[in-house]
């Protein structure tokens, strides 16, 4: 008889002290999601179990994490257990992270002509940068490029996080200008 493996969450930090990271042993999902009401967790049935919580402000999930934004009115040290405990439990009991039918949509949403550039940057914004901000709990999505301004949506808790500023011009700019010298003169995140 094979026995499948239970899902184990821990908790982790973020340089956001309004967010804290839930991290499974398993894959979650292939795709990301980031949900900042209820409403918009329609096809996520574990993100709409979760919002039930009273203390849930917003949600990101992305590969093997969820980044849970809270609201100011509570502790993390009084609800990092109940949270943990919650998701591990939905996700032990079957509760789906996402419908079928949602991950085709996410998929079909990507963007199909991209320029050369474009393609560059995101390669260099995916193998040198992305790692770095999904273990802080967040992700990054480059937006566009245009006129060598390099524009990018930051998710999870990159968003509103204090240090996001210093993150965006100390390293991705950084890298990304020494990478393509001469042809970016900036990098703005568009929800910052």
């Amino acid at each position: 008889m094979i026995s499948k493996t239970p899902f184990v969450i821990y908790s982790e930090s973020t340089p956001n002290p309004s967010v804290m990271k839930f991290v499974a042993n398993k894959n979650l999902t292939n795709n990301s999601k980031e949900a900042r009401n209820i409403e918009e967790t329609k096809g996520w049935p574990l993100l709409e179990s979760i919002f039930s919580l009273p203390f849930v402000k917003e949600i990101f999930i992305s590969n093997n994490y969820i980044s849970i934004k809270k609201h100011d009115t509570v502790e993390w040290m009084e609800i990092t257990n109940h949270i943990r405990i919650f998701i591990q439990e939905k996700l032990n009991n079957n509760t789906q992270v996402c419908k079928e039918r949602y991950i085709n949509t996410v998929k079909s949403n990507t963007k199909k002509n991209k320029s050369n550039f474009y393609i560059e940057v995101e390669n260099i914004i995916n193998t040198s940068i992305k790692a770095n901000i999904q273990m802080d709990g967040g992700d990054i999505e480059l937006i566009s490029c245009d006129d060598g301004i390099i524009k990018v949506f930051l998710k999870g808790a990159c968003s509103g996080c204090p240090s996001s500023q210093i993150t965006l011009k100390n390293g991705i700019e950084t890298l990304l200008k020494d990478t393509f010298t001469d042809k970016i003169k900036e990098v703005v995140a568009i929800n910052s």
